[in-house]
């Protein structure tokens, strides 16, 4: 749901690195940012994450976990649920699950429209309801959903992640590449958007190993802030985490196509197993 993208930047300044951030950021209305942040202007945010893109991976997301026709997948931060409505257009048994309502009502607008069968839950994934969810063949968490809370809190929801496979069961992790979010560390970037444009500001604190930053999106005369702050893993860190909560690291790649992972990766994409 919420990530770093170095391919997106169109103009680029550096900036003094700031204090560490106080944990959780808040928005202008003193809430969580994450409350925010995941809402009516996430398209504007992220408009390369649109429908098109989840079509575009789910093929991808399909062969890494090597799902069997109709396995059961969970999309845990499904966000506007263009994994879960790519994923149900091939076949599989797909559950969404999101903590943001305006999300979720674009996700269920899009299936009413298409007339797919996936379902779509709003839950916080700190606190999900295992006992009535089914068991599932593969668990999801695509662009950095994982990793927006406190150590204990993320500890949380790899543990809920885990419980929600069954025996066998494959858990495919889309995270940020925390090399290139230090070197993105003290950035300002410009971006076009329709009617304006988006100033972001990045900043890493090595102390913590959170990656953080403003988002200052500026559209017909209005300006909306969006601060994001988000645990940045090491790969040995994300293997000792799951492993934690009882599951077996399989591979660790560099993109959604399995490219090797080394410092200049896109992303950290990790494949894991239940025993």
């Amino acid at each position: 749901m919420a990530g770093f993208d170095p391919s997106a930047r169109t103009a680029t300044l550096t900036l003094e690195q700031e204090a560490p951030a106080r944990f959780p950021l808040r928005d202008g209305r003193g809430r969580p940012w994450w409350e925010s942040y995941f809402g009516s202007d996430y398209s504007l945010l992220y408009p390369e994450k649109d429908h098109a893109s989840g079509e575009k991976e789910a093929p991808r997301i399909a062969a890494a976990l090597a799902l069997a026709p109709g396995a059961r997948v969970l999309d845990l931060g499904c966000g506007n649920g263009r994994h879960v409505l790519a994923l149900a257009r091939r076949g599989f048994d797909v559950t969404g699950i999101d903590f943001s309502t305006a999300l979720l009502e674009e996700a269920r607008a899009a299936r009413e429209s298409e007339g797919l069968s996936c379902q779509f839950v709003l839950a916080d994934a700190r606190n999900l309801p295992i006992e009535t969810l089914p068991p599932f063949d593969a668990v999801i968490s695509i662009f950095t959903s994982f990793g927006l809370f406190s150590e204990v809190e993320n500890e949380a929801v790899a543990r809920n992640m885990a419980a929600c496979l069954k025996p066998g069961g494959r858990l495919l992790l889309d995270l940020g590449n925390r090399a290139l979010l230090e070197s993105a560390s003290g950035q300002r970037v410009w971006s076009r958007r329709p009617g304006g444009y988006l100033l972001d500001e990045f900043f890493y604190d090595a102390d913590t190993h959170r990656f953080h930053g403003n988002r200052i999106l500026i559209t017909d005369g209005v300006e909306r802030r969006y601060p994001f702050d988000h645990r940045a893993y090491s790969e040995p860190e994300i293997r000792a985490l799951l492993r934690k909560v009882g599951l077996r690291v399989l591979a660790v790649h560099g993109s959604l196509d399995r490219t090797p992972f080394n410092p200049r990766s896109p992303r950290m994409v990790v494949l894991a197993e239940k025993p």
